[in-house]
């Protein structure tokens, strides 16, 4: 990738003020973690069980042993799982489009990836979208920073902002959001009008089946959101017409339920949308 990371983060007070920040910027050269608390007796424990109850599961299905950092704050150490599988699949589906006009981040937060995808290609415009105006304030703060210049922010629903986008983008990034959507299926038959290139997903998956019609609104254990598989996340997007490129099955190491634990991954593009693929998400109304 283009705009290699600095190793010597800077730090600055308009950033700091905007504190706790949502991603580790540093290797942008950002300086945004500030007093990160180290993981305490109970929390380790806590994800030392959380690691022990998900070895069935991991064996079942097929998974590599998952590292577990003993130290890292929850958060941290969820985002460093994502970040080593989401950052080489950006640089793959980059290198798929070429020389990229447009690009898209939904469920943008403090807009981390977009600003990887704005270095990585300079030439391109690309938007952030999230529907959180103090997430909004930090993105904007990091852009300004790190002189993104063709890179902007909206506050808004990423399913308005998909629906009625007038502009088709060359790569889209959605990480973080699907598992918080009643019908992400919605999404993704929407996201096939404005994505004429590479679509990168990551959302969080159910480790307890590995069922590909399983899906359940409120996610387990929540009141809001949902929850899938990896296997019907792909009976989704295959059904919809898009051609799945690559696609990894990962672990959030501090989640502790199953239900949360996994972590799905697709690099995507329109391709023949199956004959008889419906509106409504395939699992619907599933159960365990």
């Amino acid at each position: 990738m283009s705009g290699q990371p600095r190793s010597d983060p800077v730090a600055r007070p308009e950033i700091e003020a905007l504190r706790p920040w949502y991603h580790d910027f540093s290797r942008l050269g950002l300086s945004t973690a500030f007093g990160r608390r180290r993981a305490g007796p109970r929390e380790v424990t806590r994800r030392l069980l959380g690691w022990l109850a998900a070895l069935p599961a991991r064996r079942r299905l097929g998974l590599a042993p998952a590292r577990l950092d003993l130290g890292l704050p929850a958060h941290t150490a969820n985002q460093r799982a994502k970040e080593a599988v989401l950052l080489p699949m950006l640089a793959d589906g980059l290198s798929r489009v070429g020389e990229p006009k447009r690009a898209l981040e939904l469920f943008c937060a403090d807009g981390y990836y977009a600003a990887w995808i704005a270095r990585s290609a300079p030439r391109a415009r690309v938007v952030g979208v999230d529907r959180a105006k103090e997430q909004a304030a930090r993105a904007a703060a990091a852009r300004r920073a790190l002189q993104l210049r063709k890179t902007s922010f909206v506050v808004a629903d990423v399913n308005a902002f998909v629906e009625s986008a007038p502009v088709r983008f060359d790569l889209v990034f959605c990480a973080g959001g699907l598992y918080h959507l009643d019908d992400p299926h919605r999404l993704l038959a929407a996201l096939r009008r404005i994505c004429h290139g590479s679509l990168i997903l990551q959302s969080a998956v159910t480790l307890a089946t590995d069922d590909p019609r399983y899906f359940v609104r409120p996610a387990p254990g929540w009141r809001h959101g949902c929850r899938f598989t990896h296997a019907c996340l792909a009976s989704w997007l295959e059904a919809l017409g898009w051609e799945i490129l690559d696609h990894r099955l990962g672990e959030l190491p501090a989640n502790r339920r199953l239900s949360d634990r996994g972590s799905s991954y697709y690099l995507a593009r329109v391709g023949r949308r199956k004959s008889g693929g419906s509106r409504q998400p395939p699992g619907q109304g599933g159960g365990s």
